[in-house]
């Protein structure tokens, strides 16, 4: 199976690197030997055929708990208040409408559009995440397509869309402001979860407010102009995180954060006049969070 996946990923020029031992599960610990021969026979599993079967694929990289289980991952990402939120905030929810999914992680909020009768497309840059996407396609039968590729490029051939999702992506972005321009020209109604920042520190989770300054490089603001618009951005650096096998953060070591008010303002410089703003938690432990719902008038 690693060869397998070695062999798709390397076509796809990446290098996958190997899990140390004490994560692997049992079944892939027992075949250790034959891997290190170098036998084919490694391309093999000896379990049962079963659907969790799937499951146990990437050991120690999955974010998400599946529903009705407490495993692979942790994170209630396939019941979703945030998610429950944008469909109850559209007059008839998601039935029908052609949704944009930019970075589905593990299909958690896929599963849910599709549930609320959207058809979605969602775009992966990350390897894993995309892979462990189709298991989580196959799992439940999604008729979502997922698609490998850079959103930050281009958001994919079903433009323009009727309402495009983009919960955890925007503060892994380089360049987020040229993201927004992008969905801007591709839609008339976002969804956005980020993390933004928020220069009163008093407001900040303890757990890291100790890391303004390091982990938030407050000493090389950013500011970039739309317009007569001016807007700030931090430096936030992965640290320690690059070194974590199910990383889902962005490609690069670091990321930009836009202030609160400025992403607010520039979101409406863009044409989405109708915003509203729901789970606002400027304590959040990873950071200040909030939802946005953005809309721009029909006619």
């Amino acid at each position: 199976m690693k060869r397998f996946i070695q062999t798709l990923l390397g076509a796809l020029g990446y290098r996958l690197q190997r899990i140390p031992e004490h994560s692997q599960p049992t079944a892939v610990r027992e075949r250790l030997s034959l891997e290190d021969s170098g036998s084919h026979l490694v391309e093999y599993t000896t379990l049962i055929p079963a659907q969790d079967n799937s499951l146990r694929l990437f050991s120690g990289e999955w974010s998400s708990a599946l529903p009705g289980k407490r495993e692979p991952g942790l994170a209630p990402l396939f019941d979703d208040a945030r998610m429950a939120w944008l469909i109850k905030q559209l007059p008839d929810g998601v039935r029908d409408l052609r949704v944009l999914e930019l970075g589905p992680l593990e299909g958690g909020h896929t599963f849910m559009l599709e549930q609320a009768g959207a058809q979605v497309c969602a775009i992966e840059a990350n390897y894993h995440a995309f892979l462990r996407c189709l298991i989580i396609k196959n799992y439940f039968n999604l008729r979502a397509q997922f698609l490998l590729g850079d959103f930050a490029k281009d958001l994919g051939p079903g433009q323009p869309y009727d309402v495009i999702v983009a919960s955890g992506v925007l503060y892994h972005m380089a360049k987020p402001v040229e993201l927004l321009q992008s969905i801007a020209k591709a839609c008339d109604t976002v969804f956005i979860w980020t993390h933004y920042f928020e220069p009163d520190i008093n407001k900040w989770h303890p757990n890291v407010r100790e890391r303004i300054g390091h982990k938030w490089d407050t000493q090389r603001l950013k500011t970039i102009m739309q317009d007569d618009l001016a807007i700030r951005m931090v430096p936030q650096y992965y640290d320690d995180a690059l070194g974590w096998a199910g990383f889902c953060g962005g490609p690069e070591h670091f990321s930009l954060w836009i202030y609160r008010e400025d992403l607010l303002a520039l979101i409406e410089r863009l044409g989405f006049s109708k915003i509203q703003i729901e789970f606002d938690h400027p304590n959040h432990p990873n950071g200040p969070s909030f939802c946005i719902l953005a809309q721009r008038p029909k006619g």
